[in-house]
């Protein structure tokens, strides 16, 4: 495979994992990616993430059992775990919301395939401790941010979503919050922008 330049470094991550060509990066989205901390060993990292997107318009989708969903156009963030091996793993988190999927399984899938949906950016911790709700709760907090659809998200805890809308956020100004999050837990926050 073709050694690309993430975060400015000359750094193949894909010769450090091996992936099936089936699986390889090859969507314009993640050519984009520059990382201001290495994915090394990702494939490996057990954790939790933070995706960053934006919509550019209102969109109307159905969102699985949640039925239909109206979104506003802005910011928003989702957190998500990442706590296995393979695709469960962080990587293959990153690796399946960049990719197309021929099915919607997780809410946060129907969202992504929405039209003008664009992820803006990943933070990721790695992380033994179940800190998912946690790091919800405290970007919510600290951008006073809404929650836009009921259970998104949380049909596995008692959170009210774990989506949140930041009405007025640029797309740095939601990044900061979510990043201060992830650091007032002690997780040292991985940056992954897509540009």
């Amino acid at each position: 495979m073709k050694e690309r330049n993430l975060c400015n470094l000359h750094v193949s991550w894909l010769s450090r994992i091996k992936l099936r060509s089936s699986t390889a990066i090859r969507t314009p989205r993640q050519s984009r990616i520059q990382n201001t901390g290495l994915l090394e060993r990702r494939c490996r990292l057990k954790g939790i993430y933070t995706i960053v997107m934006r919509l550019k318009r209102k969109v109307r989708c159905k969102v699985g059992s949640l039925g239909s969903v109206r979104f506003a156009r802005g910011a928003y963030i989702y957190t998500g775990s990442a706590r296995g091996k393979g695709s469960v793993s962080i990587h293959g988190r990153i690796e399946r919301h960049l990719g197309r999927r021929s099915r919607s399984f997780w809410h946060i899938d129907y969202l992504l395939a929405a039209n003008g949906c664009n992820i803006r950016a990943f933070i990721y911790s790695q992380t033994s401790r179940d800190l998912e709700c946690e790091v919800n709760r405290r970007i919510q907090e600290m951008a006073h941010a809404a929650f836009p659809v009921q259970g998104f998200g949380s049909s596995d805890c008692a959170c009210l979503s774990h989506l949140l809308y930041l009405p007025g956020y640029r797309i740095d100004q939601a990044l900061t919050k979510a990043k201060n999050a992830y650091c007032s837990l002690r997780l040292k926050p991985r940056i992954c922008r897509l540009d």
